[in-house]
């Protein structure tokens, strides 16, 4: 078996879209779900869920999908995909790895794991 090391971690989540403030509002017992949007539940039974704050809901730890690809390129992909994005950056950049050389790329790797996936429009 080979070895591996995690160096690096990222998230997005309904709390936050970064690590330290998603971990530090969970354990302050804080909640991400809320009232979803009439236009969004229709007549759902359910009108409860987690949605990741945007920065003009939350601007000290909101998504800000600018951030990580122009607009025209995020109509092109599914939105859990850009949070992909995110996470997988927030995790480089805490484990302080930029690789240039081929080799070094090449024992690079990012696990993403995404509870559904994509939800159309």
């Amino acid at each position: 078996m080979r070895r591996i090391v995690v160096t690096g971690m990222g998230a997005v989540t309904p709390l936050a879209a970064d690590v330290e403030t998603s971990w530090s509002r969970l354990l302050a017992g804080h909640s991400g779900l809320r009232k979803l949007p009439d236009d969004m539940v229709g007549d759902l039974p359910s009108k409860i869920g987690g949605l990741v704050p945007s920065v003009e809901e939350d601007p000290e730890a909101g998504f800000d999908p600018d951030k990580l690809l122009a607009q025209k390129d995020q109509r092109r992909v599914d939105r859990f995909i850009v949070f992909a994005l995110a996470a997988a950056d927030e995790a480089l950049v805490q484990a302080g790895w930029a690789p240039v050389s081929e080799a070094d790329r090449l024992r690079t790797a990012t696990i993403i794991a995404s509870g559904v996936g994509g939800f159309p429009p």
